[in-house]
């Protein structure tokens, strides 16, 4: 019952709705049309799992999310399922896209990279991203952003054996290119760096560098979410800075970057020398490219 019946299909009819632009081929991100729950459905395997954004104890099977949801007893959760799975039941007829597992393809990643070049002064980070030119010919920042073929801006995700994702953004285009697996997206250090800031996306570092202009600071960027993987690359690079004081997690100013501060800040306790803080935008739901383009006043 875990595996068929559409735990999206489900949500979809308890009152949750499909966000297009930030789904993607192995999850679905939903929000709920009135209390303001964002959850994220994907497969493990062949069962349905999700989690919500907001709550970390609310995650697991669609048996999960039916018991935090209602009141209903795990027989009644069972005899409803069985219903639906088994035909005699049907859920309302709500469109979603195809859920399929991430599939890791080194080769093409590494295939494709060879052919993109640095950027030094793209019109989509420049004008619509308002990122000064500066930032983006900075010492920091030269030859960690790139972009291809199509003109879509490229940031190269690292996880300690060279580049494994590429992540693209643009006016119409914000995914990870086929093949890809989530890591870090850094920019670059020296030895003598005594900060290391770490953002939720690169867009997010590199506009954080433009407002505040720190000295000594290395920048990174997780791309959303945070993976024990990811957790296992960042602290790898933190125990490489013998420089390093603090740890500056510039994450957004809502529910999830909070998850993200807190899960990062959990696993790094006592793995790093370095004091750990927060640093986040003043107004509710803003990020800090929403603070340099002056969204958030």
């Amino acid at each position: 019952m875990k595996q068929s019946v559409h735990l999206g299909q489900y949500a979809a009819w308890q009152g949750y709705v499909l966000d297009r632009k930030k789904s993607t081929p192995s999850s679905l991100v939903m929000r709920h049309v009135t209390r303001g729950d964002k959850i994220i459905v994907s497969k493990k395997g062949v069962v349905w799992v999700y989690f919500s954004v907001h709550d970390e104890l609310d995650n697991g099977t669609i048996v999960d999310f039916i018991k935090n949801r209602t009141h209903k007893t795990l027989p009644e959760i069972g005899r409803e399922l069985a219903a639906w799975s088994g035909g005699s039941g049907t859920l309302p007829v709500y469109k979603m896209p195809d859920i399929r597992q991430p599939v890791y393809d080194l080769g093409r990643i590494r295939r494709a990279f060879q052919w993109m070049k640095p950027t030094y002064c793209h019109p989509y980070l420049i004008g619509e991203r308002k990122i000064p030119a500066d930032v983006l010919n900075d010492p920091r920042f030269a030859g960690c952003i790139f972009q291809d073929r199509y003109g879509n801006v490229v940031f190269p995700h690292q996880n300690g054996q060279g580049v494994c994702g590429l992540e693209l953004k643009n006016t119409d285009k914000n995914v990870f290119m086929r093949g890809s697996e989530k890591a870090l997206w850094l920019g670059n250090g020296s030895s003598a760096d005594t900060t290391f800031i770490l953002a939720e996306a690169a867009i997010d570092a590199l506009s954080h560098f433009a407002l505040f202009r720190p000295r000594d600071a290395f920048y990174g960027a997780v791309s959303g979410g945070m993976s024990d993987h990811q957790l296992s690359y960042l602290t790898a690079i933190i125990q490489k800075l013998p420089s390093l004081q603090t740890i500056v997690l510039a994450v957004d100013h809502d529910p999830g970057g909070q998850k993200i501060a807190s899960r990062i800040k959990s696993y790094l306790a006592g793995k790093c020398a370095g004091t750990i803080v927060r640093h986040i935008p003043k107004k509710e739901g803003a990020d800090w490219n929403n603070v340099l383009k002056g969204d958030s006043n």
